[in-house]
């Protein structure tokens, strides 16, 4: 439970109303600053499910707001950067006892300074604010309604800091201006980055640009997250790495929240030390001589959760694929030098992969290749073009990787725009 206990207190529903822009909900909220409004607000996009925010007030001041999008990642970055060494924790306490309600006891016993308590809470608020003004900017056609509700006010007095709502709204408004000015409207500072092709970067930046982007774009941040670790503002380290977007080099996919269980520990100095899921995501090797191939699939790839490397020389497919050990092989048939047909045998050959799934990729569908590649020890078969719909089922099957919303989300980000 990361969020205050006052969250779940009674709520008495006062009134409700549809409002039709993002300019509107800003003067809502100010309203209830000006009125000194005491309770929740409750902000719904209709007909469009998980778009709930709710916003909570004490004496016209925001003491908390919370959101179904990211919000243990959301609190672990403001745990990291404005409260990097709370007093009484260590490394290995389990993040439940991060939560609101153990700082704001800290705060009340004058152990943890109350700026810094307000300034987690301010952060909190601001990303989802932030993050509801362009959700809303990309469904203008959702109707929105605002519930005003009354909560026991003995619960929500516990609340030790409070934020001027003013200044909040001021603050979200500068920063999504200066994020559609960059041209980012429609890309979502909750979107990971991720490395589409090594080769090519490794060709454009320095050795050193390399190896940070490589160890820290893994398609586990989020720009967000990121930006905590290296100290820099999302916007400007959303704008350095765009080139390489617009090149196909690079791009950005969906990705789930932490999920920690009561035990599991989180440090406070580096929590995107584990942004990654506690199970390690399988990876796939991708033999292919191909450029344009490569793309292809490793868009598939990492919207699917999957870590992958790729191999374009296929002398040198074993040696790789002996460091690696990846989970599964896709093998393209037609390449020089050598063909899919004489890897796959030679994977074959070796007895760490004797159960390793290897699939035959090529542009020829003849039951010909099909019987050849069976003999050779292939476990299964696609033909080209690589498409999300022939490679998602070989997933499933052999990686048990479930198909959902969140592949789709992500297999749509930024495909127009760049």
């Amino acid at each position: 439970m990361l969020t205050p206990s006052f969250v779940q207190s009674s709520q008495h529903l006062i009134s409700t109303c549809q409002i039709e822009s993002p300019d509107k909900l800003v003067k809502h909220l100010q309203s209830c600053g000006r009125e000194q409004f005491t309770g929740q607000l409750e902000i719904k996009l209709l007909e469009i499910q998980s778009s709930t925010w709710h916003f909570f007030f004490r004496l016209g001041q925001l003491v908390w707001a919370t959101s179904e999008v990211h919000s243990i990642r959301r609190w672990c970055r403001q745990l990291a950067e404005h409260c990097p060494n709370l007093p009484e924790f260590d490394v290995k306490t389990p993040l439940q006892r991060w939560n609101y309600d153990a700082l704001a006891e800290l705060v009340r016993q004058q152990r943890l300074p109350h700026e810094q308590m307000s300034a987690i809470i301010q952060g909190n608020v601001v990303e989802i604010l932030f993050d509801l003004i362009q959700y809303w900017h990309q469904h203008r056609q959702a109707k929105v309604q605002l519930c005003y509700k009354q909560p026991v006010e003995e619960a929500i007095a516990s609340a030790p800091v409070f934020i001027r709502a003013e200044s909040v709204c001021q603050q979200v408004k500068q920063a999504w201006e200066a994020w559609q000015q960059a041209g980012l409207g429609n890309l979502s500072p909750n979107l990971a980055p991720v490395i589409w092709d090594t080769e090519e970067l490794r060709r454009q930046v320095s050795l050193l640009a390399y190896h940070n982007l490589t160890t820290l774009v893994s398609g586990d941040l989020t720009l967000r997250d990121l930006g905590v670790k290296l100290k820099q503002n999302p916007l400007s380290l959303t704008r350095s790495i765009l080139p390489y977007v617009q090149q196909g080099v690079m791009g950005f996919v969906a990705v789930k929240d932490l999920n920690y269980s009561a035990h599991s520990p989180i440090s406070p100095l580096s929590p995107t030390r584990s942004a990654s899921s506690p199970t390690i995501r399988p990876l796939v090797a991708n033999i292919d001589d191909s450029r344009f191939d490569h793309l292809a699939m490793n868009r598939i790839l990492s919207q699917a959760g999957c870590r992958f490397i790729n191999v374009r020389d296929p002398v040198q497919a074993l040696p790789v694929l002996l460091e690696q050990r990846p989970d599964l092989i896709f093998l393209d048939l037609l390449m020089p030098v050598t063909n899919g047909y004489e890897v796959c045998a030679q994977i074959r050959r070796i007895s760490v992969f004797k159960d390793t799934p290897v699939i035959i990729v090529t542009a020829s569908d003849g039951i010909v290749d099909r019987v050849r590649a069976k003999l050779v020890g292939s476990t299964g078969f696609i033909s080209k073009p690589i498409e999300p719909e022939k490679v998602m089922p070989i997933l499933q099957q052999y990686l048990a990787i479930a198909p959902s919303s969140h592949f789709q989300q992500s297999n749509q980000v930024w495909s127009s725009n760049y």
